[in-house]
Parts: structure tokens; C-alpha cells; sequence
């Protein structure tokens, strides 16, 4: 679209059952759309395992992508799904950078359930704030809710301190490994792998720092994630998405898969209407994922003090039928697809094609927007 670029990045998703592509390229520190991709399996032949299962296949998926996309660079950043990917918010006195790397360590072997040899472990500082004297650690665990413990630094908590948050995440080798034998078949220079959470905070939320509560739909899963300040504070994931609401319009009225995925397609079209409803076979198909929404609604707000101020939707379902209406309807928070595209530069008459099928690549342009801004 604007030809080629020598400060460009490529963001690349691996879902179960897609691969999107997005290119950016740094013009004076904003990003700017150079080229995007995707290719999806129909429902009817989307494996239980996912793409990622078969290196070669989706290795060479991935370059017919880029080949078709006319990619113009091989810097690429990738993101592990958030259900492969523990993470955990430790709280722990401010050490110096050994000391607390070995703290972290010694909090990671107690919740995390593998042995720390078969994960590859990442941490960073995200806040320093002072407690009070006789505080134990803290980890306050994925579902939200607090590991007390009393360990050998509790020597240190005899006095008030300085103490830091700490962003714990831990990825097993293996699903590393597979990654980085995808991107070396695609000829593709991996620079780095984050979660898909932080991919989506990046293009969906920037520097709002409100609290907020971004769900994600995928093909076979969805991910609910709870982030305030710009950092995920509480994450859920479920293995179901789309495709199950597609299975259950094809139960109803009797068509194959791929007529029920256009029927719910077609659904989509009509998204941006005032009606706060759903036909009645989606909802029930909806139901389950609704009962984790609440779930993780009320669990974070019956246990902060800040209140979930907004629902953001991404993801391939995201634009179903009134879906964000309904949602706002039943939570009293304004909901709405989050829109990836919202602070990057494009030709104006791309607008239309990128309203529609913009929340299928929030993960990549937040993945490629890592490098610039």
C-alpha cells in the first residue's frame, strides 16, 4: 500500500483455526499500515489441536500469507495464546535486581504447576509502592484471588518497606520450540514472543488507564481479561468461541457448517443497530460464555475497590448481532468492539474494510505496534 518501508514490523497471530498477518511501519513514531493478511479454515475442518500442532503445514500457510500479502519485511513478533501462558502478580520487597530475581523464583516453584525446568520464565516491575510493618508476601494467582506466605525473606518484614509488584508469566519450552521452528520455515526473523493479552492492551486500550474488561473471542476459545492501569490484573480463558455458536445455528436449522458460519456472518452485518438482543439460538450458544463474563465481573469487583468501568470486545465474534449491546444491557457499562486501527495511520478509503474486519486483527497490529511505540 505505501511501498517499501526500512523501519517495519510484522505482528503474527497463530489461532487454532486462523493466522493474521498485520505490517506497520514507524513513520515518525506512529504507526502506519503497511500490508495485513489472514487465511481461515472453515469450522468444518478446524482440528481439536489447532494449527500449531503441524509445524510445516502452518509454516507454509504462514509464507503463502505473506507472499499474498506482499510483505515487505521478515521482523516479526508472535504472541503464545493466553491459555498456554501462566501468569501471576507477585508482591515482593524492592531488592536489588539478584535478590529478587531469586525471589521471583522462589515464588514461581511453589504456583506454577510444572517443574520451572520445562518453562521459560519472564518478569517485570510494574509498580513500587510502601506497606506497612508485618506484611507477608502476597501472589495473587490467575482467578484473582491471594497466596499468603511466609518465606526466608520474611526477615525483611519486620520494619515498613518498599515493595514492588511484579508481572510473573511462564510459557512451556516445547510450545516455545514449536514457534520458533514455524517462523525459521517461514524465513522469518522472530524478534519476539509475548502474550496475547499485552498485544491486545497495546492496539485496544494505549494509555487509558481505566479499568476495563477486554474480551477476547476467538475460533474455539475466549479470553477475559481484567486490566487496570494497562496491565492485565486478572485473566480467564475457556474453550469455547465462535465455532460453537456456529455448531449450534447449524443444529437449528438443520445446514452444514459452513452455511451456519455465513448465516452467523451475515448476523454480524447488522451489528451497529440499537436492539440489546440476540436471536434465541445464539444466546443459549452464548450462555456459557456469558456465565464466565459474569464470573469474572463479579469477582474482581467484589474484591477491589475499583469497579470495571468498561467491556471492550475483540475477536472474530466480536461483531455478532448486537452482541456488545446486549452485553452493556446486562452489566450497565458501556460495551464496544475495541478497534485495533483506532491509532494507526491508513488510506481513508480502507475505513469500510477495516471497520468490518478489524477486531480479527487486534493481536497482530498490537504485536507489530511492540517495536514502535
Amino acid at each position: 500500500m505505501f511501498g517499501s518501508k526500512k523501519y517495519s514490523y510484522l505482528g503474527v497471530d497463530l489461532g487454532t483455526a486462523s493466522i493474521k498477518v498485520a505490517e506497520l511501519a514507524n513513520y515518525n513514531g506512529r504507526p502506519r499500515l503497511t500490508t495485513y493478511g489472514f487465511t481461515e479454515k472453515s469450522p468444518a475442518h478446524i482440528s481439536e489441536t489447532g494449527l500449531i500442532t503441524n509445524i510445516d503445514e502452518t509454516a507454509a500457510i504462514l509464507k503463502d500469507i505473506l507472499k499474498k500479502s506482499k510483505v515487505t519485511t521478515n521482523k516479526a513478533i508472535a504472541a503464545l495464546p493466553n491459555f498456554s501462558v501462566f501468569t501471576s502478580i507477585l508482591t515482593l520487597p524492592a531488592l536489588n535486581k539478584k535478590e529478587l530475581a531469586a525471589a521471583v523464583s522462589w515464588e514461581a516453584k511453589k504456583i506454577i504447576p510444572l517443574p520451572l525446568e520445562e518453562i521459560i520464565l519472564d518478569w517485570k516491575v510494574i509498580e513500587e509502592f510502601e506497606t506497612a510493618a508485618g506484611q507477608p508476601v502476597a501472589t495473587e494467582m490467575a482467578d484473582g484471588s491471594l497466596l499468603q506466605d511466609a518465606n526466608p525473606l520474611k526477615k525483611i518484614f519486620s520494619k515498613p518497606r518498599k515493595n514492588v509488584k511484579i508481572l510473573l508469566t511462564g510459557a512451556n519450552k516445547n510450545l516455545i520450540k514449536k514457534y520458533l521452528e514455524i517462523f525459521n520455515k517461514a524465513n522469518l526473523s522472530l524478534l519476539s514472543l509475548e502474550t496475547e493479552s499485552f498485544a491486545l492492551i497495546r492496539s485496544l486500550i494505549g494509555p487509558d488507564k481505566s479499568t476495563i474488561l477486554l474480551i477476547d473471542m476467538g475460533a474455539s476459545t475466549s479470553s477475559i481479561t481484567v486490566v487496570t492501569g494497562g496491565v492485565p490484573a486478572l485473566s480467564r480463558s475457556i474453550e469455547l468461541g465462535g465455532q460453537s455458536i456456529t455448531k449450534a445455528i447449524s443444529s437449528a436449522l438443520n445446514v452444514n457448517l459452513d452455511r451456519a458460519e455465513q448465516f452467523k456472518q451475515d448476523l454480524s452485518l447488522g451489528s451497529e443497530t440499537a436492539e440489546n438482543s440476540l436471536p434465541v439460538t445464539v444466546e443459549k450458544a452464548f450462555a456459557p460464555i456469558l456465565n464466565e463474563i459474569k464470573y469474572t465481573f463479579n469477582l474482581y469487583n467484589d474484591s477491589n475497590q475499583k469497579r470495571i468501568e468498561k467491556i471492550i470486545l475483540t475477536g472474530g465474534t466480536a461483531n455478532l448481532g448486537h452482541l456488545a449491546n446486549y452485553l452493556s444491557d446486562i452489566f450497565k457499562v458501556n460495551a464496544y468492539v475495541g478497534d485495533p486501527f483506532g491509532r494507526v495511520i491508513f488510506p481513508v478509503d480502507l475505513k469500510p474494510v477495516l471497520d468490518r474486519v478489524g477486531s480479527r486483527f487486534a493481536v497482530s497490529v498490537g504485536l507489530a505496534m511492540r517495536e514502535i511505540e
